[in-house]
């Protein structure tokens, strides 16, 4: 996506006008900061940037070349189709947390990891925040799958066959379209 994609939630859902008092003082807080807007005290002077939750997330492959998704056990969108992965912890690389992610949703361990893309989207919580998902495409190396964690069930799809009318989030779309318009992704992945 071009350009922000915040311009079609109101300003109030926005996640810079949800946080009205400052983590450092405790005053109150303003929008100040023209084009971007950012809660600023009025106390200390401190400015309280907002900026995208990352997220990392894996799609296993596997030697059908079918692609594994996840059925969202939790809100937002639960019982859409996702890819297994999550928000990053503080400090932790995109790689690691798709494993670590893996291991928590699934019970399964990653191998050849191979970057398919950074897209842009947004998460409703209480406000609207905006996040930057970096996703794999990836081979499982053990384990024994088993929906865990906020994960409801899986599902193997062959790429003619995605729910696309049932994914959780416009981002998983354009990633499954870059899928497709670069099928070589998929047998390079299975390429052993």
């Amino acid at each position: 996506m071009v350009g922000s994609i915040f311009h079609r939630y109101p300003l109030e859902m926005r996640s810079t006008s949800f946080f009205k008092f400052c983590p450092v003082c405790g005053g109150r807080t303003q929008l100040a900061g023209g084009s971007h807007p950012h809660p600023t005290c009025i106390v200390c002077g401190f400015v309280f940037y907002q900026n995208a939750k990352p997220t990392a997330s894996a799609i296993p492959i596997n030697v059908r070349g079918e692609i594994l998704l996840v059925r969202r056990a939790v809100s937002p969108r639960k019982g859409y189709w996702d890819a297994p992965g999550g928000f990053l912890e503080e400090w932790e690389s995109p790689e690691a947390g798709a494993r670590r992610e893996l291991r928590e949703e699934l019970g399964v361990r990653l191998k050849r990891l191979r970057l398919l893309g950074v897209y842009m989207d947004s998460y409703r919580q209480r406000y609207i925040a905006a996040t930057l998902n970096v996703i794999y495409l990836a081979e499982i190396a053990g384990g024994r799958l088993v929906p865990a964690d906020d994960v409801a069930d899986y599902r193997w799809f062959a790429l003619n066959r995605i729910p696309a009318s049932r994914l959780a989030f416009p981002w998983i779309r354009q990633a499954l379209e870059d899928i497709l318009k670069n099928r070589s992704s998929i047998k390079y992945m299975m390429k052993k």
